[in-house]
């Protein structure tokens, strides 16, 4: 909670900083809402279910361009944690998980997933937290989000006649957004290219080997995020 000139971080942050850090009255710590903005402060009290700062200075920050969307086939268990660690610290904008006709389908953990995007962002000290969207089909979010021909669409793909990822953004020139699809262990299906094909998705290759579907997505966010930066 954010009053004037002061904060209450809730019961969560609150023990972890004073059972775990050990907190004391007076320490002097930083504290990032997620959203751009950063707060340095005082502890006036450190009680582990409401930690109280007075805040000394605000900074907010510039959101990072382009804007990158992970479309992201949900892997099974850790690996889809470690997905979302590595797409947080790279600096993606949403993590969208989708169902795939090769991918996972079962129960989804969204509290848990948020948490360890959270932590990410608080062990490398960014300041913003990705938007994590409700799983859907794949198809579903095709038809809810045509190509207008605003943004670069690349898929990671196996098929033949893949451009080189590169290649592929070095030919498009700045961008203002850019929508990454990773594919499940088992791949994209036929139909499911087809799919995105004609939502105007790129197909790029990632090397010559095939990649793991975390090593795929940390290998081409990396790769995205170092050309918007060139």
């Amino acid at each position: 909670m954010v009053g004037e000139g002061f904060l209450i971080l809730d019961a969560r942050e609150s023990h972890h900083l004073v059972r775990v850090f050990r907190a004391k009255v007076g320490a002097t710590i930083e504290v990032l809402d997620g959203k751009g903005t950063r707060y340095l402060g005082t502890i006036e009290l450190a009680a582990a279910k409401a930690v109280r700062v007075a805040v000394e200075s605000v900074k907010r920050q510039a959101a990072v361009t382009p804007r990158v969307t992970l479309l992201q086939s949900v892997a099974k268990g850790r690996a889809m944690d470690l997905i979302l660690r590595m797409a947080t610290e790279i600096g993606v904008s949403v993590i969208q998980p989708v169902f795939t006709d090769q991918g996972e389908h079962g129960a989804q953990k969204m509290e848990k997933w948020q948490l360890t995007m959270i932590e990410a962002c608080k062990q490398c000290g960014l300041s913003y937290v990705p938007d994590l969207v409700e799983p859907c089909r794949i198809g579903d979010w095709l038809q809810s989000n045509p190509d207008t021909g605003g943004s670069l669409r690349i898929v990671a793909s196996l098929e033949e006649g893949s451009r080189p990822l590169l290649e592929t953004l070095k030919t498009a020139g700045p961008l203002d957004e850019v929508v990454v699809a990773v594919g499940p262990a088992g791949d994209f299906s036929i139909a499911e290219y087809e799919l995105l094909r004609a939502s105007g998705f790129n197909a790029v290759r990632l090397g010559a080997n095939v990649l793991r579907t975390e090593t795929a997505a940390a290998y081409i966010l990396s790769v995205v995020d170092q050309a918007a930066k060139s």
